[in-house]
Parts: C-alpha cells; sequence; structure tokens
C-alpha cells in the first residue's frame, strides 16, 4: 500500500476512533446530567417534606396547647361543681339518716348530672351522642 492511503487508512482509523470516544464521552456526560437532574428532585421532595413536617409539628404544639387550655377549663369548672355540692351537702349533713336528701340537693345533684352529661356529650372539641334525660324519679 502506498503511504497516501496508509495515511488515509490511518486518519480513518483516528477518526473512527475519535467519534466512538466523543460518543462515549457525550454518553457519559448525558448520564452525569440525568443523575444531577434526579438528585436535585429528590431534595427537592425531601426538602418539602422536612418543611411538611415543620409544619405539622407547629400544629401539632398548637392543637397541643390547646387541649391544655381546654383541660384546666374543664378542671376549674369540675372544682366549682364539686365545692358547690360539698357545701350544698354540708349544711344538711345531720339530717341525712338513711340516704334522704333535701328536694334542692336532689334538684343539685340532678342539674349537676346533666352538666355532666352535657360537658361529656361536647368533649373537648367536638360533639358527641347526648346521655339520655334523667327521669322524674331521678330527680
Amino acid at each position: 500500500m502506498s503511504s497516501a492511503a496508509t495515511v488515509a487508512v490511518g486518519g480513518l482509523l483516528v477518526a473512527i476512533a475519535a467519534g466512538i470516544g466523543g460518543y462515549g464521552y457525550g454518553l457519559d456526560q448525558g448520564k452525569a446530567l440525568e443523575k444531577g437532574r434526579q438528585d436535585g428532585a429528590a431534595l427537592k421532595t425531601l426538602t418539602d417534606q422536612v418543611a411538611e413536617h415543620a409544619d405539622l409539628v407547629k400544629q401539632s404544639g398548637i392543637a397541643s396547647r390547646n387541649l391544655r387550655l381546654a383541660v384546666a377549663a374543664r378542671e376549674k369548672v369540675n372544682d366549682t361543681t364539686s365545692k358547690e355540692m360539698s357545701d350544698a351537702l354540708t349544711t344538711t349533713a345531720d339530717s341525712r339518716v338513711g340516704c334522704v336528701f333535701p328536694a334542692r340537693v336532689m334538684r343539685n345533684l340532678s342539674e349537676a348530672r346533666d352538666r355532666a352529661a352535657e360537658a361529656a356529650a361536647s368533649g373537648i372539641h367536638g360533639a358527641l351522642p347526648a346521655a339520655p334525660a334523667s327521669t322524674a324519679r331521678e330527680r
């Protein structure tokens, strides 16, 4: 083969090798770009989840505080009712032989039962089924 043909074949082989090398390089670059895009999307998803989690933590703190306030208010009402009942029963303690209560105390007990049923039915944040009304015999 002549030297021009050898140079041409050599140049052709170099061109083919450069093409294959360029193709491989381009393929690697494309994979790297796609991997970077997927990593960026995953990072955004994780960032969004962390932000949502932080918001849920904040909301749970608010709900917990509101629940503590509601329970404290309920305890205050319960303490007041207990004191009223104790005071009412103390005034007639000597006359309650055989569990005989004055009509006023029975009315207070019935009203307290109705208030307790209403409080239990309303719950702290949502309504529940109401208790049946007290009968005439219970009053």
